[in-house]
């Protein structure tokens, strides 16, 4: 793999919430590019070789997507769409429960109540 010179631009590959910013939500680039994107038309990662969505992926997107839970239904939505033309024999249960499944495991943001 050939190293990225320091003065060339690299787009962004994901942001992560600023652990250190007084406000929680604003991203910040990664140094690196992220490496956990799909090989079609099998949909496998290109980083770690599992069924992509992968789980590293898939905690960079719970990171990405916080607080906007619906956008990532949305973006999980089309690339369900995407995998089954791409996979037309595979189960679609199964690749349901690859794509979207998982999100309904994550659970609800809810707001603080008082006493």
């Amino acid at each position: 793999m050939e190293k990225v010179p320091h003065n060339m631009p690299v787009w962004r590959a994901m942001a992560v919430r600023d652990p250190d910013s007084p406000f929680g939500r604003l991203p910040r680039a990664l140094a690196r590019v992220n490496v956990h994107v799909p090989i079609r038309p099998n949909w496998v990662c290109a980083g770690c070789g599992a069924p992509w969505p992968c789980e590293t992926r898939r905690n960079q997107l719970l990171a990405e997507f916080d607080g906007t839970p619906v956008s990532l239904g949305l973006l999980m939505g089309g690339y369900f769409v995407d995998c089954c033309a791409d996979l037309p024999n595979r189960a679609v249960g199964e690749l349901y429960g690859r794509f979207l499944g998982w999100l309904k495991e994550q659970p609800e943001p809810h707001e603080d109540q008082e006493p």
